[in-house]
This record gives C-alpha cells, sequence and structure tokens, in this order.
C-alpha cells in the first residue's frame, strides 16, 4: 500500500485543524484545539489501488517556525490553506508560505485551498476574500484551487479529491529523493545514511479547571433550617409554627404568587396596590375559599409580616417536606421509603392541593422505586426558582429591604438572599454590623463597578452570572472578594477559553495580557486560572520572552516557566546539533 504524505500549512486560526479532522472523522470539532504538530491517518481507494493518506497539521505558534521546515521532510504535496475572513491571512500565502515552500521543497506540488467559505453568508463580517480573488491567486501560482467549508462539510471530498490525483501524478519517488537533498540548501552523498531530525517533545495538555458543586440547594436548607429575615409564619394543626421567607415561596410557587397578591406585571408598574384578577382575594384569603388555608392576617405594612393558618388535616410533619421542596427542589425523603408510604402519599396530596406538579412526580417515582429521576427534576426546578427569584426581587425598590449605593447608582436587594447565599453577606445584615439593625439597610460601597456587583447579585440570585458581556476579571475579583468560589471557577474556565481564542493572533503582539492574568489570578486565590496561565506563558515561551511584561516574572512564576518551557532549551541544542552535521555533510558533498 502506498503512502502519500499530505501537509496542511498557512497562518493559524485559518480552520487547518478543522479541516483535517472533518474529513476524517466526518463532525465538526466543537472546541478549538490549538495546534503544535499533529498528524492524522484516512485510508482511501484510488483507482483501484487502496493508498495511505498521512495527513500532517502544522503548528500556528511563533516557535513553530523555526521547527516547522523539519516536518516537510517526503512531502507529496501542500494543501497551502487561508481563511477568507482573514484577509491577512490570503496576503501571507505569496508573502510567506510560498518562498518557504519554494526554498525547501521546490518540487512538490501544491494545492490553494480557501477555509470558512460559510461566512460569506454573514453579515457581519466584512471584507471577505472572493472565489475570483482565490482563483486569481491561483493562476499566478500556476496551483490548482478548493474552496471548502468544515463547518458544512462543503467541497471538503473534492479538495481531497484534487490533493490526491495531483500527488499519484507527480512521480513523488523522485520528488522526495529531490526533497531530501535540497532540504535546508544541502545535498547528501547517496551513500551517506540521511540523519534524522530531533524529535520534537510534546508539550502537554493545558491543565483542566474544574467547576465547584453549585451551593443553591445547600444555601436554601440552611436559610429553612435558620429561617433568618422570615417574614412569614405558617400555623398548623397544634398551634405548630413553621417560619418561611415570601421571597422564595412567590418564587417557587404560583399558588404563593396568588396568595401574597405578587406579580410580574405588578413588578413592572412598581404599584402594588395593583392586583390582578388572578390573585386571592382578601375575602378570599380570610373565609377559607382558598383550599388549604383557613386564614392570612397581615400586619398594616404589608412587606413586614404574614400569618398563614393552615387548615386541619395538614400535618405538620407533610409540609414541613413541601417547604423542603420549595426551597432546595427536594423533599427530605430516606431513600429507603419502606414503611413511609403513607406520609409520601399525604405529601403529594398537598403537592396537588398546592398546585406543585413536580413534587406529585417527585413523590409518584420515590413509590414506583424511580427515584433516581428525582435529582434532575430538583436541578430543573431550582434553576427555574433562581431565575424567577432573579427576574422578580433584584433591584427591585417595592420589595428591597438592602439598597446598595454604588458609582451613584442604587442596587435594590434582599437580605434573605444575601444572608443565605453569602457569608460575607450573611455577617454584615445578620451581625452586629450597623447595617443589620435598620429595617431598610444602605451600604456605601468603593472601589467597584456597578456592572461587577450586578453580575455578582445575579449570580446569587439565580445562580447564574452574565460573565460572557460582562467584565469578567473584574467578576473573579469580586466573588473572590465575597467569597463565592464557585462563581471563581465560572470566570476561571470562561477566561481561559477566551485567552486560547486568542492565539489565532500572534502571541508577541496580542493584547491580552496572560502575564498581568496570571499575577491578578496569584492576588485573588483563582489557583486554577494560575496555572493554567503558567502552562499558556511556558508553552509558549519563546513569543513571551519578547513581549516587555515578561519581566514581571519572578520568583516562583519565573522558575516555573523556565523549567517548563516549550520547545525545551535541550531539544533547541539537538536541533542546532543536527543543523551543524547537515552543514557539514553539505559541505563535503559540493568539494566531492
Amino acid at each position: 500500500m502506498e503512502n502519500l504524505k499530505f501537509l496542511v500549512v498557512g497562518d493559524g486560526g485559518v480552520g487547518k485543524s478543522s479541516l483535517l479532522m472533518t474529513y476524517t472523522t466526518h463532525a465538526f470539532p466543537s472546541e478549538h484545539t490549538p495546534t503544535v504538530f499533529d498528524n492524522y491517518i484516512d485510508t482511501v481507494m484510488v483507482d483501484g489501488d487502496r493508498k495511505c493518506l498521512e495527513l500532517w497539521d502544522t503548528a500556528k505558534r511563533e516557535e513553530g517556525d523555526r521547527e516547522r521546515p523539519l516536518s516537510y521532510l517526503g512531502a507529496d504535496i501542500f494543501l497551502l490553506c487561508y481563511s477568507i475572513e482573514n484577509k491577512c491571512s490570503f496576503e501571507n500565502i505569496e508573502d510567506k508560505w510560498i518562498p518557504g515552500i519554494e526554498h525547501f521543497c521546490p518540487d512538490v506540488p501544491v494545492l490553494l485551498v480557501a477555509c470558512k467559505t460559510d461566512l460569506r453568508s454573514s453579515s457581519k463580517i466584512k471584507g471577505v476574500v472572493s472565489s475570483e480573488e482565490g482563483r486569481a491567486l491561483a493562476g499566478r501560482l500556476r496551483v490548482p484551487f478548493c474552496e471548502t467549508s468544515s463547518l458544512t462539510q462543503t467541497g471538503l471530498r473534492e479538495c481531497f479529491d484534487t490533493a490526491i490525483k495531483r500527488a499519484t501524478e507527480c512521480s513523488h519517488c523522485k520528488k522526495k529523493a529531490k526533497s531530501h537533498r535540497r532540504f535546508s540548501g544541502y545535498s547528501w552523498s547517496k551513500k551517506k545514511r540521511v540523519h534524522l531530525p530531533p524529535v520534537m517533545p510534546s508539550v502537554g495538555k493545558a491543565p483542566w479547571v474544574e467547576i465547584m458543586t453549585s451551593t443553591f440547594s445547600s444555601d436554601w436548607t440552611k436559610a429553612l433550617q435558620n429561617p433568618v429575615h422570615s417574614d412569614v409564619t405558617f400555623i398548623l394543626e397544634g398551634n405548630h409554627k413553621l417560619d418561611a421567607h415570601r421571597l422564595v415561596l412567590c418564587a417557587a410557587s404560583k399558588f404563593f404568587q396568588k396568595v401574597f397578591r405578587f406579580s410580574q406585571s405588578e413588578q413592572k408598574r412598581n404599584k402594588l396596590s395593583e392586583i390582578e384578577d388572578e390573585s386571592f382575594s382578601t375575602q378570599d384569603l380570610t373565609s377559607g375559599a382558598v383550599e388549604g388555608i383557613a386564614t392570612v392576617i397581615e400586619e398594616n405594612d404589608v412587606k413586614t409580616h404574614t400569618t398563614i393558618q393552615l387548615c386541619d388535616g395538614i400535618r405538620p410533619k407533610s409540609f414541613v417536606r413541601v417547604l423542603q421542596f420549595l426551597y432546595t427542589g427536594l423533599p427530605n425523603l430516606p431513600k429507603d421509603v419502606m414503611g413511609i408510604e403513607d406520609e409520601i402519599h399525604d405529601v403529594s396530596r398537598l403537592a396537588k392541593m398546592f398546585g406543585f406538579g413536580q413534587l406529585e412526580t417527585i413523590c409518584d417515582n420515590c413509590l414506583k422505586e424511580m427515584d433516581f429521576f428525582n435529582p434532575s427534576i430538583g436541578t430543573f426546578f431550582n434553576d427555574e426558582t433562581g431565575k424567577r427569584m432573579k427576574d422578580m426581587f433584584l433591584n427591585n425598590p417595592e420589595y428591597a429591604d438592602v439598597i446598595f449605593h454604588i458609582e451613584g447608582t442604587k442596587i435594590y436587594a434582599n437580605k434573605v438572599v444575601l444572608g443565605a447565599r453569602c457569608e460575607v453577606m450573611s455577617a454584615m445584615f445578620g451581625g452586629s454590623f450597623v447595617e443589620s439593625q435598620s429595617t431598610v439597610s444602605e451600604v456605601q460601597l468603593m472601589e467597584v463597578t456597578s456592572e461587577c456587583f450586578m453580575a455578582l447579585m445575579e449570580y446569587l440570585y439565580s445562580d447564574h452570572a452574565p460573565i460572557e458581556d460582562g467584565d469578567s476579571v473584574g467578576i473573579m475579583v469580586l466573588a473572590d472578594e465575597y467569597g463565592q468560589k464557585r462563581l471563581v471557577n465560572l470566570c476561571e474556565l470562561y477566561i481561559t477559553k477566551e485567552v486560547d481564542r486568542s492565539v489565532t493572533k500572534q502571541i508577541e503582539k496580542s493584547e491580552v495580557d496572560v502575564i498581568g492574568l496570571l499575577l491578578t489570578s496569584q492576588l485573588y486565590n483563582a489557583e486554577q486560572l494560575s496555572n493554567w496561565c503558567l502552562h499558556f506563558i511556558s508553552s509558549n515561551y519563546i513569543a513571551f520572552e519578547k513581549r516587555q511584561e515578561f519581566s514581571l516574572l519572578t520568583g516562583s512564576n519565573i522558575e516555573h516557566v523556565e523549567e517548563h518551557r516549550w520547545p525545551p532549551l535541550s531539544y533547541l541544542e539537538e536541533v542546532k546539533q543536527y543543523e551543524k552535521e547537515m552543514e557539514k555533510m553539505g559541505e563535503k558533498c559540493s568539494v566531492m
């Protein structure tokens, strides 16, 4: 079986790796993966003959420029790629890539490949390279031309069929010999054994960024067990009392929205006096017309406290399970339900009474030994509750008992959320601080932007934060200050992805300050981001060494980077020795 070596070259980020991976796997890669040197194997039939395609991907990083020609040895064809949305990559075909190929491997055929042609239909991208420009360049270079889209898999088959045909048409065995003799401008004697170039060591994989498990459920479990800032009291049979929070009940349940006469349309109007028809009337709530509720007693200020007398027949133990569900997404039922089936049936009865369909499903799953579905139900329920909690109460002055003053802006919040979700805030509003003494607390915050603080608030309310749309580093710093480790992790992951995408440009000239990011991450306890930055700097040592901020690396940081630099000094020394040997052999041959 004949081997054909295809070498894919071109500027970084033009789609070389995606071209090869999509062709060989028939699936577009979902994640951007920076290439060092990689190769893929594929087997095809050409005119009844089986041929093995060695598909070589090449590095895009600056340090690859020196070692890249070593991979040219034995190439049967070059797939010279550019991206239609990157004019610079198109211009570099003539300015950079063709001169290099003609110098090292003048007899190896070339195929010009336009990548990402699906972007021509995007109205957001201007100045794309046209098909006519691509064909004109191919005409000047006297090479075949193909257009491809890895995303839509358009033109891939035609591209590689053309490359196979072009490579097999040329007498590549003869060309390989010439290429070997001409490589680096030297020639070898036929009697001399060819010295193989040193093997480049692997750069290694970047550290994974792990995301801490959500504490949303456990935080609200603690709030239910220790109901600080409670503003609702349920009275059950036997004068049993349970304290709760209007905010949680309304966010988790439409039933309690109607009880407390809260609606989102009401929120938009900011008029508590306007009650929608769907809410229960005062007459309904005080006369026993609402199933399950005997009466509701409100103090003069409706925001202060509400007492709800539940009907006889609602057992305290069962209603505790209902509250657990509303606060955490799951009733705290034991795994082995044998012997408590009656209690589960009673919880299910209350769920039906109050319109909690998901709680009914959870109870039914427990009775049918299908409780393995319940965690997913609870996760979804919590996600929806958090979203409603943010939409209904965050920055809503009608229901706020905390006002933050930041950059001349007021941000309205709720002590129950802040205390449940953040230990720093819990101490501020639940202890001996001045802020904890008044009904509505006002706090002046300095050295923080309203945008970042609002993102932190969104996370506390909903367990999600708008990291992609905001200052991810600023949010990470604020998250560390307020002890939100999971939010720090989310920022770390997003930042690493963004930096990784930035390597499509030259690292030496990139606007992304990775070294500054490293120092910030170490200052604010973002350990995973720190480790990732150290790996990234080490893996791109030659490029970072040329940056002005490289001198800021001191102590253990510079020690780590020097120890783990890529390519390592030992490999670069081997390359020098190899080049010297080739030079000597070339001189001898020329003398001969």
